[in-house]
């Protein structure tokens, strides 16, 4: 009786930790699926937010406009110029990845971060660049909002966001 008892006490135990084993698993990815977001988001925070192309000769002839302009790759690579590099947080718009340039989610300098070997295997991300309009009177030329949603296999897509805002004023 006692043996059988102890069967069943074993076999309970290794579900449980076979459960709570998994679940460790996908807080694990949850955790780096934020994290990649995040840096994500915080690199298009950075760029400098123009309202002009400043590759172009003339502030008024070149406009920034949504998306990447002609020639421009969010990867840093030995044969990217910072001519040809992302320059505004509207140039992220519509970056997806894997993509072009990147087989799978990559950190600016194009190097993989979700390997075979990753438990980042399979995510994916999406990047939107929106023109927002403020509560405060701020036109939405101004102002953007920032959407970065990294998706991988087993959770639900998990979606950052924030609001870039211009730090001077639109002079034509």
């Amino acid at each position: 009786m006692l043996i059988t008892l102890l069967g069943i006490v074993a076999g309970s135990m290794t579900v449980i930790f076979m459960r709570m084993a998994s679940q460790s698993a996908e807080v694990m990815r949850t955790r780096q699926a934020i994290t990649v977001a995040q840096a994500l988001l915080n690199e298009i925070r950075l760029m400098p937010f123009t309202t002009c192309d400043l590759r172009a000769a003339g502030c008024s002839a070149t406009p920034e406009v949504m998306g990447p302009e002609p020639g421009e790759v969010r990867y840093h690579t030995a044969t990217t110029t910072l001519d040809t590099r992302f320059d505004n947080p509207n140039d992220y718009n519509g970056l997806v990845q894997p993509g072009p340039g990147c087989a799978g989610i990559c950190d600016i300098k194009g190097n993989v971060l979700n390997p075979a070997s990753s438990t980042l295997r399979g995510c994916t991300s999406v990047t939107a660049v929106t023109p927002q309009a403020m509560a405060s009177g701020l036109p939405s030329m101004e102002a953007v909002l920032i959407s970065v949603t990294v998706t991988c296999p087993g959770t639900a897509p998990l979606t950052l966001q924030a609001i870039r805002t211009r730090h001077a004023p639109t002079i034509f």
